[in-house]
């Protein structure tokens, strides 16, 4: 575990312990923008929690379904096992939002079908925030003691997130409707000889309230849902994080925990004050007495041999440090921004940039497992005054 550097009288603990701890929560959203290690996040996240809870399911809304690539297995529509684990299932949806919606909603010989063009054209995006209605309806009958959910980028993602009060305007809507088209369709249904009562109507709609009602109380309820965002430290993904934040506040949904991905850690060197010379030095020992030849002409040789490997190897220490600095020096400004703006009301967890990409449930365990470590944000963001300088 890494050693706990924040200030305990101001600063929330910089780590996901809290999440994983919270044991009433039902529903964890993971999102942010396209790129930054959503799928990774989420499936350590319900890998970690598979390890507290009793049953857990991750499902994917992203269109892209990645949770097949990380967990390196194939998963349908149908909550699936995932192998190595007793208690955790992955499902991904393999229908658009319409195609729910037709294949919930649009029953044959429905009164209400009727009405879904006419609502569908009067307020875009409503055939969308049907089905997700949908779908969340049937994940609330789940008997899961957890479902995370892995979205889609950012702005899909608020729409989604946005669907209780566009359904809301969506009734009203079709409440109107109704009533304007009401003599209508009573002669249309007389002379068509359909038997389906206006009360099949009501009913549907009736459906719809308390479906909309009840998802969203538990969007709304802190101790059932959460979300958590996950960023890098660059300025698009730094921007949308707060632009996400700003909106989960105006839908009134819970949000603690952020997750700052691929982040350049400080390098620790053998000794802070000798400049690489250390490092020089255990090179140098390399090479053996019995290596070096007796006769000049030869030792001329090998001098230049081993002048030129050292200046290669210089050039290449050159190229690499100026790659990690110049990186490093741009995300800590933008660190220091998370730091500034979020430290005090959200648990932060900082993740180093990996060497390898994560894939397979190995994997995926050790990423939650940092996702548990308190982060060393003061060395974190420290300058590193001490790293060997090249001329």
């Amino acid at each position: 575990m890494s050693t706990a550097y924040f200030d305990a009288d101001c600063d929330l603990e910089p780590s996901l312990k809290s999440l994983f701890s919270l044991k009433t929560l039902k529903w964890i959203f993971v999102g942010g923008k396209g790129g930054v290690g959503k799928t990774t996040t989420s499936c350590s996240i319900a890998s970690r929690l598979a390890e507290e809870r009793e049953s857990v399911l991750i499902l994917s809304t992203d269109p892209a379904h990645n949770l097949s690539d990380a967990f390196v297995q194939k998963f349908s529509n149908a909550p699936t096992l995932v192998n190595g684990y007793k208690n955790l299932y992955a499902m991904e949806l393999d229908a658009s939002y319409q195609q729910a919606v037709e294949f919930k909603l649009k029953e044959e010989n429905s009164l209400f079908s009727k009405f879904l063009p006419d609502l569908i054209s009067a307020l875009p995006g409503i055939d969308e925030a049907l089905g997700f209605a949908t779908l969340m309806q049937s994940v609330k009958s789940m008997s899961y003691s957890v479902i995370v959910f892995d979205t889609a980028p950012t702005g899909h993602t608020l729409r989604l997130l946005s669907f209780p009060s566009l359904l809301e305007k969506g009734l009203s809507k079709l409440f109107s409707i109704k009533q304007n088209m009401s003599g209508a369709l009573q002669l249309i249904n007389s002379v068509s000889g359909n038997a389906i009562e206006e009360e099949t109507l009501n009913s549907k709609l009736e459906d719809l309230k308390a479906i909309t009602t009840s998802v969203k109380e538990t969007f709304q309820d802190p101790s059932k849902t959460t979300f958590v965002c996950v960023c890098i430290p660059e300025f698009l993904s730094v921007y949308e994080t707060e632009r996400l934040i700003q909106e989960l506040a105006k839908q009134s949904i819970s949000c603690s925990h952020i997750v700052v991905n691929q982040v350049m850690f400080p390098i620790d060197l053998p000794s802070g004050n000798d400049q690489g010379e250390s490092v020089l030095k255990d090179s140098s020992e390399l090479l053996k007495l019995e290596d070096i030849p007796s006769d000049h002409s030869k030792l001329v040789e090998f001098t230049e041999k081993i002048v030129c490997s050292y200046n290669k190897l210089l050039s290449y220490s050159k190229l690499l440090y100026s790659k990690y600095y110049s990186k490093r020096n741009m995300q800590m400004k933008y660190l220091e921004q998370i730091r500034d703006l979020y430290s005090y009301d959200f648990h932060v967890a900082y993740i180093p940039t990996l060497n390898n990409e994560v894939r397979g449930i190995e994997l995926l365990r050790y990423f939650g497992s940092l996702l548990s470590e308190v982060s060393n944000v003061e060395k974190l963001l420290r300058i590193e005054d001490d790293f060997p300088k090249f001329s």
